[in-house]
């Protein structure tokens, strides 16, 4: 009896265990760490797109010469201000590629954090944070595009172009507006898919675990606990 015993309450345990770790799948220091990595990815694509784009403006600007439509003092000025522009663009990505995100900082900072419960309330406050700063921004630039929109959709044509670009502006600037109110930022997508599965692995775990207790004919106490898989 005391071997069925031990066996029961060993396999009781092993389910527990894995029933936690099922739901440590679900921590918000994953999809912080989920977050980080996909913002890490972003700005090292970024960083060398902006550091090859400058290192190629400079071999193009370098390329110029003077000739019968382009004076000696043009070419000088063009590759004067074109060597600037991919100075800029060089220093750029490089910084791009130096700096961590903000994410990435979080994610590094609660990685110290040796409690398990703190790290995951620090987790979960960093993921709230990027969130809430990503969709503050995203509403910025979503009302200064839309500004942009409006003030060259009505602004007088400047009369010396053939075309009005004020329209072709203003259409551009409306969509740059329209994009930013709608697409949500992957920040708030991470804090969103988050919040789904701790609800979905919520439901589950409650629909697949159950645990009873009961008096025995001799006044002890019994619990059975039953796992569906």
């Amino acid at each position: 009896m005391k071997k069925v015993t031990s066996i029961l309450l060993c396999g009781l345990l092993l389910l527990l265990s894995a029933s936690q770790t099922m739901a440590s799948g679900l921590s918000a220091e994953t999809f912080l760490g989920n977050l980080a990595q996909t913002k890490k990815t972003e700005r090292v694509v970024s960083g060398i797109t902006t550091t090859a784009l400058g290192i190629g403006t400079g071999i193009l600007v370098s390329s110029l010469a003077s000739d019968e439509e382009l004076a000696e003092n043009e070419a000088k000025a063009i590759k004067t201000v074109g060597y600037f522009g991919a100075g800029l663009l060089v220093g750029a990505g490089i910084i791009t590629l130096a700096i961590p995100s903000e994410a990435e900082t979080h994610y590094r900072d609660v990685q110290a954090i040796e409690d398990p419960a703190a790290r995951e309330k620090a987790a979960y406050s960093s993921l709230v944070y990027c969130a809430e700063k990503a969709k503050r921004e995203r509403l910025i630039n979503g009302a200064l595009s839309a500004a942009g929109a409006l003030y060259f959709l009505f602004a007088e044509p400047v009369t010396y172009y053939d075309t009005n670009y004020n329209t072709y502006n203003g259409l551009i600037l409306a969509a740059s507006a329209g994009a930013s109110f709608l697409i949500k930022s992957v920040e708030e997508k991470m804090l969103e898919q988050y919040h789904h599965a701790r609800d979905f692995g919520a439901e589950v775990e409650r629909n697949r675990s159950n645990l009873r207790l009961g008096w025995l004919p001799d006044g002890r106490i019994a619990a059975v606990y039953s796992y569906q898989f």
